[in-house]
């Protein structure tokens, strides 16, 4: 039988978790990103203004820890989300007085069928360092897009630099929009969201940061087709460049010092090294959307 959270994530595109960490995993998540945010430049922040900032964490090694956390592992099993592994992570911090997250989904694989069925291809786990609501910037979410066509992915755009840079406060894309559900969460929560969901972030108009742990897996990682596996492995090895924005060849997962590499490496995308990667593709085709989750 399904569990609640499941059905909440099949249903409406994401679910949330309660109290999944304690305080004391909370702080030292917090003084990881705190460690990182210390080294980024103001000119990623201005290019990363609508997002506050993100900071790829492959350049950490302390966060295997959580990557790796038996209380994940647990909630996986939960959601019946087995077969799963690694893709990618971000700290995402937004700054005081800071303009709102463009709507967007996080889902690049659109050119394969498998995206328009009730298959979950990529799961988001957002862990929360601090309360959120409306007013410093919390999620907001479209339930059921990741399934259905909504008004929003009719909008003309490129999800890239300018949307980023917040070139124009006044585009449809940073505003509210019907059906929109603000999700207000306490530290150690935790908001898992199917990456197809359509989704957003309110302006930050408190005077503190705002700043989640992301972190991306996929499901059943060996029966998904071969080139959205050798995509997810490109993405797992930093060899991307997407979104308007350069990702550096730095620091890898698969480098990590032993210690903290042997906690996660049961979770490492393996595939055969022959297979093309499947296409980045951000844009749904809407009429193939709007029957998707049924087959």
């Amino acid at each position: 039988m399904k569990s609640t959270n499941r059905e909440k994530l099949e249903r409406q595109g994401y679910c949330i978790v309660r109290s999944l960490f304690d305080q004391s995993m909370i702080e030292k998540i917090g003084q990881w990103c705190d460690k990182a945010l210390e080294h980024v430049s103001e000119n990623h922040r201005s290019q990363f203004k609508s997002q506050g900032c993100l900071v790829d964490i492959s350049d950490y090694p302390d966060f295997s820890e959580i990557i790796g956390h038996e209380a994940l592992a647990a909630l996986f099993d939960e959601l019946d989300l087995g077969g799963h592994v690694f893709s990618s992570g971000s700290i995402i911090s937004k700054p005081p007085a800071s303009p709102p997250l463009f709507w967007h989904h996080d889902w690049w694989g659109w050119d394969d069928p498998l995206s328009y069925t009730d298959r979950i291809p990529q799961v988001n786990m957002m862990i929360y360092l601090s309360p959120t609501l409306p007013d410093n910037g919390c999620l907001r979410v479209i339930p059921g897009s990741h399934h259905q066509r909504h008004p929003i992915h009719e909008v003309p755009a490129v999800y890239g630099s300018s949307l980023s840079r917040v070139e124009n406060l006044e585009h449809p894309l940073y505003q509210s929009w019907e059906g929109e559900v603000a999700i207000e969460v306490q530290p150690g929560d935790v908001v898992v969201k199917d990456t197809r969901l359509l989704h957003s972030a309110y302006a930050n108009t408190s005077n503190e940061n705002r700043t989640l742990l992301s972190l991306n897996f996929n499901p059943d990682f060996p029966a998904l087709p071969a080139g959205m596996q050798a995509r997810i492995k490109s993405i797992f090895m930093r060899e991307r460049e997407f979104d308007g924005c350069s990702v550096p060849n730095d620091l890898l997962v698969a480098q990590w010092p032993e210690r903290q590499r042997k906690k996660i490496e049961h979770l490492f995308p393996e595939c055969a090294g022959d297979i093309r990667p499947l296409n980045f593709n951000f844009s749904p085709d809407l009429d193939l959307l709007n029957g998707a989750g049924h087959s």
